[in-house]
C-alpha cells in the first residue's frame, strides 16, 4: 500500500500545460545550498537549456529525496521557461532514518525553506521570483516555509497537505493514526526511536505548536492555491490552511487564497478509485483551469490568464455513487468557505432513530472489548482503502449503536463541517468514540460519507463520575442525500488499524496494553440532548 502513496505523483502532467514536454529531464547540475548552521542541502536544478539564467523558479522540497521518481514529471515545467529546483530535506539525507521530518522546515531557530528561497533568489539562475509546489509531504514543507516569510517567495501551490501535523496528520481527535503514522515514518524516518518519540507525545504542546501553520497564518504574505479531496486523509488540513490564510493571513495572503475540493482520495489524479466505486469522469477535474502552469505563469511571469478569474472556492457536491439521479454529483463555486447553511440538529432517540425534535430520555449502552476491535473500512486514509465503503457489516456488531433518519422525501444537501454532541458515560478510565455518517440506500447499502473520532484521555475528559458532553468533529463533506435514502449515524469505539487500539486503562496503561472491557453509554432526552448537527444547504 505504501507504494500507492508515491504512484499518484507520477501523473503530474495533469497540472502541466498540454504544450509542456512530458519527458523526464536530467538536472543541469546539483547545487549544495548552505543553511544558516552550515548544513548543505543537495538541490537538483532543471533548466530549459543548459545555459539558461535569470528565470522564474519553482522549488520543491522533498523529505523522500530529490532522486525519488515520483516528483520527476514536474521537471517538464522547465520547458515552459522555469528553473525547477528539487531539494533533499534533512530527513532525506539521514540514511539511518533517525531525523524527525519537518523539524527544520518552518519558522524556528533553523529555517531551511527560508534559506533555500533566499539563496536561489540571489543566484544567477533565477530572476528573484520563487514559487513553491508540493503535494502531501512536499506540500507540508511548503506550508511550514511560508510563515518564515522569505522576501523573494511570491506564491505557493499546495495539494493534499496537513496544515498542522498534530491535528491533521498524527493525532486528530487526540487519537493516534496508527497505520498512517507508522507507514509515514517508515518512509521518512524509519528508525523506531523516531516513531516512539512522536507517538509518546499525544498531547498538543509547544513541540506540536512549532508544526502548526494555522497558528501563525498572520505571518504568511503570499497567495496560495489549495487542492484537497473529500476522502483525502489531509482534507481538514487543506481547508484549515486555506481558511487561516484567507481570513487571518498577512498582507499579500489575506483574501488571495483559492480552495478546490473534489470527490477524490489522496491518490488523485492517478487513481479513479473511490472506495467501492469510481470517480465520475466529469468529476476527475473541475471545469476550470487549476493547472500549476497557469498559476505560476500568472504570479511568476505576470501573464494575464484565467487564474485571475478563479472563484475563491470550487467544490464538488457528491451524490449517489451508483449514478442514481439526484441534485448532487456536480461542481459548484462559492465566495467563501464554509458556504451559507442551516445548522440542523438531528436528535438521537432510544428507538435508534434521528429526529428533528428532542426525544424522550433514554440510555443506550454497548460493551467495547479491546480484544475484539472493529476493522477499518474506507474513509479518509493514506495507506488503507479510502472512500465510500458499505458499513453494514460494522452495523451488525453488538458493540455498535446505529441511528437513522426517516426516509427522505426530497433531496437533502449537506455541505460544510459536521459535528455530533453526545452525552457520554463509560465505566473505565479511558475509551474512544468512533463515529461514522453514512448514506443509507433503499437496498440496504450504508455507504460511508464522513467520520470522526475522540479519545477521552487526551481531551481531559473523565466520565467515571457521570455523563459528560463531548463534541466529536466529523470533518467536512459535500453530499446530496437523495430522495428515498436516509442519513445514518453509527457509533462504536474502535477503528483498527486506522487508529491505535484504546485498552481503556488510561493514557499510559494504553501503551502497556493492559486491556479492559468498557461499558459505554449514550444518553438522550431533554437533559441529555445527544445530537448530530448537519449543515443543510438550500438546493436551488
Amino acid at each position: 500500500m505504501i507504494g500507492r502513496f508515491f504512484l499518484f505523483l507520477t501523473v503530474l502532467h495533469t497540472f502541466i500545460s498540454a504544450n509542456a514536454v512530458a519527458e523526464e529531464l536530467k538536472p543541469a547540475f546539483t547545487l549544495f545550498i548552505p543553511m544558516r548552521d552550515g548544513k548543505k542541502l543537495p538541490t537538483d536544478l532543471y533548466l530549459p537549456y543548459p545555459e539558461a539564467k535569470n528565470l522564474p523558479c519553482i522549488l520543491l522540497r522533498s523529505p523522500a529525496g530529490k532522486e525519488a521518481p515520483h516528483w520527476k514529471p514536474f521537471t517538464a515545467m522547465a520547458k515552459a521557461g522555469y528553473a525547477i529546483a528539487i531539494q533533499d530535506t534533512r530527513s532525506a539525507l539521514d540514511l539511518e532514518g533517525k531525523t524527525v521530518p519537518f523539524m527544520t522546515d518552518g519558522w524556528g531557530k533553523l529555517q531551511d525553506g527560508y534559506d533555500t528561497v533566499e539563496w536561489l533568489a540571489q543566484s544567477p539562475y533565477t530572476n528573484g521570483k520563487i514559487g513553491t509546489w508540493g503535494s502531501s509531504a512536499l506540500g507540508i514543507t511548503e506550508l511550514l516555509l511560508a510563515p518564515s516569510h522569505p522576501p523573494h517567495l511570491v506564491c505557493q501551490y499546495m495539494m493534499m497537505s496537513a496544515a498542522s501535523l498534530y491535528h491533521h496528520g498524527l493525532f486528530p481527535g487526540g487519537q493516534l493514526l496508527k497505520n498512517q503514522v507508522e507507514g509515514w515514518l517508515g518512509l521518512y524516518a524509519h528508525d523506531t526511536g523516531v516513531l516512539n518519540y512522536v507517538c509518546n507525545r499525544p498531547f498538543y504542546n509547544e513541540f506540536w505548536h512549532q508544526l502548526n501553520t494555522v497558528a501563525v497564518a498572520d505571518q504568511v504574505k503570499v497567495p496560495g492555491l489549495h487542492i484537497g479531496g473529500w476522502y483525502d486523509t489531509f482534507l481538514q488540513g487543506t481547508i484549515d490552511a486555506y481558511l487561516s490564510r484567507q481570513i487571518n493571513g498577512g498582507e499579500g495572503a489575506k483574501g488571495k487564497q483559492k480552495l478546490v475540493i473534489g470527490p477524490w482520495t489522496h491518490y488523485w489524479p492517478l487513481s479513479q478509485e473511490l472506495g467501492d466505486y469510481q470517480v465520475p469522469p466529469h468529476a476527475m477535474t473541475p471545469p476550470y483551469d487549476i493547472s500549476a502552469k497557469t498559476w505560476f505563469d500568472y504570479y511568476l511571469k505576470g501573464e494575464n490568464n484565467s487564474i485571475e478569474k478563479l472563484p475563491p472556492v470550487i467544490y464538488y457536491v457528491m451524490g449517489p455513487f451508483d449514478g442514481e439521479l439526484s441534485k448532487g454529483n456536480q461542481w459548484k463555486t462559492a465566495k467563501q468557505w464554509p458556504i451559507p447553511s442551516e445548522k440542523r440538529s438531528f436528535y438521537l432517540t432510544p428507538d435508534h432513530s434521528l429526529q428533528t425534535k428532542v426525544a424522550k430520555e433514554g440510555k443506550l449502552s454497548y460493551t467495547y472489548d479491546p480484544n475484539k476491535v472493529t476493522e477499518t473500512k474506507g474513509g479518509r486514509n493514506l495507506f488503507l482503502k479510502s472512500g465510500p465503503v458499505d458499513l453494514k457489516e460494522i452495523e451488525k456488531r453488538a458493540d455498535t449503536l446505529v441511528f437513522t433518519t426517516p426516509i427522505l422525501t426530497e433531496d437533502v444537501e449537506v455541505t460544510g463541517n459536521l459535528f455530533a454532541d453526545l452525552y457520554f458515560h463509560t465505566d473505565q478510565a479511558d475509551t474512544d468514540l468512533i463515529l461514522y455518517v453514512s448514506d443509507l440506500y433503499p437496498d440496504g447499502r450504508s455507504l460511508l460519507i464522513t467520520e470522526g473520532g475522540y479519545r477521552l484521555a487526551t481531551n481531559h475528559k473523565n466520565c467515571l463520575q457521570g455523563p459528560v458532553k463531548i463534541r466529536v468533529d466529523l470533518a467536512a463533506t459535500s453530499m446530496v442525500f437523495a430522495k428515498g435514502h436516509a442519513i445514518r449515524l453509527i457509533i462504536s469505539s474502535s477503528n483498527y488499524p486506522k487508529y491505535e487500539i484504546n485498552t481503556n486503562c488510561g493514557l499510559f496503561n494504553t501503551y502497556l496494553h493492559q486491556a479492559a472491557a468498557a461499558k459505554n453509554s449514550i444518553l438522550t432526552g431533554e437533559n441529555y440532548p445527544s445530537q448530530l448537527i448537519l449543515p443543510i444547504v438550500e438546493i436551488k
